[in-house]
């Protein structure tokens, strides 16, 4: 308990949980953001940490740090903390760089996508096969439906949308990205429809309740803020609509990392559970992937209530 206590007696440990509060950060970007040295901000992490108001995973460079919402008692003195943020020293000047790093993080993921979109599927080999899952997860879609595909790259998991009967809009930050998708998929589906447009999966470029279901695949790991495409996801699904996402669990994998321009080393499924509850979807299902490296969660929007 002095532990604990004594962590939150300290204005550069409460300046650390003030930035964790929007969502992890590793030590360099806490660091930049609080203008401390790498080893102040580690001292300070090394005591959050022995307090349990922190959570560490990843190792390394790729180590990123949360906070620890899974002890009730913890959650609620981090929540005293939330309440009086702007009590605590330097809030105007954390805050505007705390978004100047998560606009360095949107900017490196579309530059890297913009500047490989043509040899992305030269190593597709380094990413599990979608043959484990993609039936389990098409045919949770109805057929006839207006599936949005968020972060669709060069296409290919909208082709096997197309090809199940399913009507997709695809939304992708690169520019690069949507036109090698347009090259790939053409233009005579039948009655179905398909649509390419230039956006963030932060942001969709879509109208709220639009959509019958939204897919993230292998998308959560290049996003700056991932929990945020959920309220999003939520936004634009029509009552009933479904929202399933495919992730590669947490991993070590440098060269896959370095190669797909990755920003986060995998995800934690209890992580993205929590995001998917938090934003409203309910009765969500784990669906078999058959490759130890991916899981797939699916959603469904029932009702808006307090979150529409």
């Amino acid at each position: 308990m002095n532990d604990l206590f004594g962590a939150l007696a300290n204005s550069s440990r409460l300046r650390v949980i003030r930035i964790l509060l929007r969502g992890p950060l590793n030590v360099s970007e806490i660091s930049e953001v609080l203008g401390l040295s790498q080893s102040n901000v580690s001292h300070s992490l090394r005591k959050l940490l022995d307090a349990g108001l922190v959570l560490r995973k990843g190792k390394g460079s790729w180590a990123y740090y949360s906070l620890n919402r899974r002890d009730p008692f913890r959650s609620g003195l981090l929540d005293l903390v939330s309440s009086g943020v702007r009590e605590i020293e330097n809030y105007d000047n954390d805050m505007a760089e705390l978004r100047l790093c998560y606009d360095r993080r949107r900017k490196v993921a579309k530059e890297f996508f913009d500047r490989v979109a043509s040899g992305l599927d030269e190593v597709s080999y380094l990413m599990p096969d979608p043959a484990g899952y993609i039936d389990a997860v098409l045919e949770r879609f109805e057929r006839g439906s207006v599936i949005l595909d968020a972060g669709c790259g060069s296409g290919e998991i909208m082709l096997r949308l197309l090809r199940a009967g399913l009507s997709v809009i695809g939304v992708d930050q690169s520019q690069e990205m949507l036109s090698r998708a347009g090259r790939k998929l053409g233009s005579d589906w039948g009655g179905n429809s398909v649509e390419l447009r230039l956006g963030s999966a932060e942001h969709l470029p879509v109208a709220d309740s639009s959509v019958d279901g939204v897919l993230a695949h292998m998308l959560l790991h290049h996003l700056s803020e991932p929990s945020e495409f959920f309220q999003e996801a939520f936004r634009v699904c029509r009552d009933g609509g479904r929202c399933t996402v495919v992730e590669l669990m947490p991993h070590e994998d440098l060269d896959l990392k370095r190669m797909q321009g990755d920003l986060w080393p995998g995800m934690d499924r209890g992580d993205v559970l929590e995001w998917m509850v938090s934003a409203g979807f309910v009765d969500i299902e784990e669906i078999a992937a058959g490759d130890g490296r991916v899981f797939v969660l699916s959603g469904l929007l029932s009702g808006r209530g307090a979150n529409g």
